[in-house]
């Protein structure tokens, strides 16, 4: 099954504009969709306010790479937060110091990502998009300027069964 989505501004902040990933066929976006999984007055809201703390931090000092847990293969820019202890997990693409792509997240309830069916399909869409956007950046349809990614930012991926 393909799946299409695009990559889609979110929030500008002085020191870094947050993306987040847009399928075609949801209204929210993933981010949105990952806050929305843990609504106020859930068990989880010690660990929303923790993620929300480091998004602040994020968005005030920028995406430095000690804010974030790598998740994916080396040189994907593939992370997670918190990193501290939670019982949560957001993933995202830290694409430089500037730029954070966001995908989904979720429950961190086994030893690692990839032996979670749900957080191992999160963490592999933000994989294949890294690809995608090296590849793009490579050829010259994708540019970095400063906080915006510029170009051909509508994907298509085979979703793994």
């Amino acid at each position: 099954m393909t799946q299409k989505y695009s990559i889609e501004l979110i929030e500008e902040h002085d020191a870094v504009n947050f993306y987040s990933i847009q399928l075609c066929e949801e209204e929210l976006s993933e981010l949105e969709r990952f806050f929305e999984k843990f609504p106020e007055g859930s068990i989880y809201d010690e660990d929303i306010d923790t993620i929300i703390a480091w998004l602040d931090k994020i968005g005030e000092r920028g995406a430095l790479e000690r804010y974030f847990r790598y998740e994916g293969k080396f040189g994907d820019g593939v992370s997670a937060i918190p990193i501290e202890t939670s019982r949560l997990r957001l993933y995202c693409i830290r694409l430089s110091d500037k730029i954070l792509i966001f995908g989904n997240g979720g429950i961190k309830n086994t030893a690692t990502w990839e032996e979670s069916k749900t957080l191992s399909e999160y963490v592999e869409a933000l994989v294949d998009t890294s690809r995608f956007i090296a590849s793009r950046i490579s050829n010259g349809t994708i540019f970095i300027v400063d906080k915006q990614i510029l170009g051909n930012l509508n994907f298509t991926r085979n979703e793994k069964k």
